[in-house]
């Protein structure tokens, strides 16, 4: 499976926005999101969301 190129904008977007539901569904729940439901949320892949935050690191 090959990485499909996607600007830095949008992977800030999606981490940005991860983060905010983590710490919103952290408070909330005392746990942390899952990826699947982060996707869900953002209307993307869960593999998009997980490219996203290995951008990061």
């Amino acid at each position: 499976m090959n990485k499909v190129d996607h600007s830095d904008t949008l992977y800030k977007v999606i981490r940005e926005r991860a983060t905010s539901l983590n710490r919103k569904h952290q408070q909330e729940e005392g746990t942390s999101i899952r990826i699947h439901d982060i996707a869900q949320e953002l209307h993307c892949t869960d593999e998009l969301v997980l490219e996203s935050l290995e951008f990061a690191a």
